[in-house]
């Protein structure tokens, strides 16, 4: 019987943790702001701030983030999140993220903008959550303000 009780707990407690980290999903990401720092000659180091929202009646756990950042529909650069945040239930958390930016991979970007006189600004990110069964990624939208 005590194993049963065991089990039975476990159980619960897996459950409990998926629906948590399957919460990430009702989450909003938005992009709040970036601060370049570390300039060289070929690369430059950069944060951003992102802001997660958590509407939901439970806490959310966001176990990784990877993202791509587009000017004019061009990939500039790709990040990831070190660790692991858990946002409480509806509440909100803020994280920075550091890239290295090199400048190779941005100069056909800034030349193509000043040409056409604009530029288009999105991030494309996937949320991985890791579960019993394995580690789970769905795409999400990082609004731009």
């Amino acid at each position: 019987m005590k194993k049963f009780f065991i089990l039975i707990m476990g159980l619960i407690l897996a459950c409990s943790s998926i629906k948590e980290r399957l919460a990430i999903k009702e989450c909003k990401f938005t992009f709040l702001s970036a601060r370049a720092y570390d300039f060289t000659f070929s690369d430059l180091k950069l944060d951003f701030e992102l802001k997660v929202q958590n509407p939901n009646k439970i806490d959310a756990i966001l176990d990784k983030l990877e993202y791509k950042f587009y000017i004019n529909q061009t990939e500039v650069f790709t990040g990831t999140t070190g660790k692991g945040l858990k946002i409480p239930a509806g509440k909100s958390e803020n994280f920075i993220t550091t890239i290295n930016l090199e400048y190779t991979k941005i100069g056909s970007v800034i030349v193509d903008a000043l040409r056409f006189k604009t530029a288009s600004y999105s991030i494309k990110a996937k949320a991985y959550v890791k579960t019993v069964i394995g580690e789970i990624s769905y795409p999400l939208e990082i609004s731009l303000k």
